[in-house]
């Protein structure tokens, strides 16, 4: 008796088993008929053929040698018959075992017959039954391995799952008792196998190549333990090593999960608190120098001025943000012309060195929407076409939409456009383009842009690439029609 590197006890070693018998083309069934009638016949012919050499040639003789030539042919007939009954009742029994182990490779429940005596046939059936019963066995435990694995949940405790893994594996493989640690295996000493005593069994846990604990138990003495049974013990504990990692990693990404929670509420509330807190200074300092500019003319007041509006934007804009994410932001709805619209926000950026054109297609139709939330999307828009579109001539338009009850206004200029890696994130929040000036803007234009065109029933979209036209932008309206006077 052996001793596996995890502590179970294996079979001795057996000596090689010798080749197959291969019988040639005959069946063995045929075989056997073939020798029995042979036996049975050659002692009657024999018989038969010394009785006639005696028997003489005379006319009594000749009625005698038709007697014996008819005796024999019965007694072979009878051989033949006999042989062959004997021949199907001696391969029953092969014939049992190979339909029994034709029901194993099925997966059905095997049958072996049992066979009395202590010939080959009996140690046959014996190991077969045996043979039979080890599987059936192995079946029952993967059965309930598989069980196992599928009540594992991500959600539960790595020692829980260790706890709860120890007792079904207890159940599974009928062990006196079973504990599954989580620690490093070398730990816990190998067990050595004592004859009569309980088996030690052992299993290492290891997940991706990390090792995660150790499976450590005791079977009856009298349970028979095979290397199968090894496998299949050591194959739970690499499921369970793998059940532990998942749950570990699932409660690190749920803790992680609840930091971003908090860290993006505490953000949120700072964003608010200092939104908040820097509109009245902001007011202040713009009041003050519009002040003292009509009192006594200078540039540099009018560059605080520029400065204070600009950075009065960025807070209106982190306080958007903060009643969208709240849900607090409401807009109200109105029915206007959008066209004007887009012109006086045009002059209020006092870009003169810019060209821009206008082309209002609206045919009548009116926009239903919140017209401060749609200056602030304008300013945005524009904003951006003269930053990003390197000064380059701005065209918008606006156009009654395909579709009945829609009205779309577009803006777009004529520089280097949006590059291909930068659509998909150009509209989330603090994201830039990887072109634009390293602290460039607050990376939310677009982003509330596009919240507060969704809040007012429309949408904001990046228009594909066209040759000759930089970057287009579409924001989509409810409308109505204009009604005639």
């Amino acid at each position: 008796m052996s001793l596996h590197p995890t502590g179970m006890s294996l079979p001795p070693v057996r000596e090689p088993t010798p080749p197959p018998y291969r019988g040639g083309r005959i069946s063995y069934r045929s075989r056997l008929t073939l020798a029995l009638v042979t036996a049975a016949v050659l002692p009657v012919a024999a018989f038969g053929g010394v009785a006639l050499l005696f028997v003489g040639s005379s006319d009594p003789g000749a009625a005698v040698a038709r007697v014996l030539i008819l005796v024999v042919a019965v007694a072979v007939v009878f051989a033949v018959v006999l042989a062959l009954l004997l021949a199907a009742e001696l391969s029953s029994p092969l014939r049992a075992i190979a339909g029994s182990v034709e029901r194993a490779a099925a997966g059905e429940e095997p049958a072996s017959p049992e066979l009395p005596g202590d010939d080959e046939l009996s140690r046959l059936a014996e190991s077969h039954r045996r043979l039979a019963r080890d599987l059936a066995r192995r079946a029952r435990e993967l059965r309930r391995v598989l069980d196992i694995l599928e009540s594992t949940t991500l959600g539960e405790a790595p020692g829980q799952l260790a706890t709860r893994a120890a007792a079904q594996a207890r159940e599974a493989f009928g062990m006196i008792d079973c504990q599954v640690l989580l620690v490093d295996p070398r730990e816990i000493p190998n067990e050595a196998a004592v004859p009569g005593e309980p088996i030690p069994v052992r299993a290492v846990l290891v997940a991706n190549g990390e090792t995660q604990g150790v499976a450590v138990g005791h079977l009856p003495a009298t349970r028979p333990w095979e290397r199968a049974d090894q496998d299949l013990f050591e194959l739970f504990g690499l499921e369970v090593a793998a059940a532990v990692r998942n749950a570990e990693l699932y409660a690190r990404v749920e803790r992680q999960n609840r930091r971003l929670v908090e860290l993006d509420a505490a953000k949120d509330d700072f964003l608010r608190g200092v939104s908040h807190n820097l509109q009245t200074p902001l007011a202040s300092i713009r009041g003050y120098a519009q002040q003292l500019a009509a009192e006594r003319p200078d540039r540099r007041l009018g560059i605080i001025t520029e400065q204070a509006d600009r950075l009065s934007r960025m807070v209106r804009q982190l306080l958007t943000v903060s009643r969208i994410e709240s849900g607090a932001l409401r807009p109200r709805q109105e029915v206007f012309s959008p066209a004007p619209r887009v012109r006086r926000t045009w002059e209020a950026l006092g870009v003169s060195d810019v060209p821009f054109t206008l082309d209002d297609r609206s045919s009548g139709w009116l926009a239903l929407a919140d017209p401060d939330q749609l200056d602030q999307v304008l300013w945005a828009l524009l904003d951006n076409a003269v930053v990003y579109g390197g000064r380059t001539a701005i065209h918008a338009s606006v156009v009654a939409g395909d579709v009945p009850g829609e009205l779309t206004i577009t803006i777009a200029d004529h520089g280097p456009g949006v590059a291909e890696a930068d659509r998909e994130r150009l509209f989330e929040r603090f994201e830039r383009g990887a072109s634009r000036p390293t602290g460039e803007g607050s990376g939310l234009g677009l982003y509330v842009s596009r919240e507060l065109c969704r809040a007012m029933g429309g949408e904001l979209v990046l228009e594909p690439v066209v040759p000759g036209r930089g970057a287009a932008f579409t924001i989509t309206l409810p409308a109505e029609a204009a009604v005639e006077p």
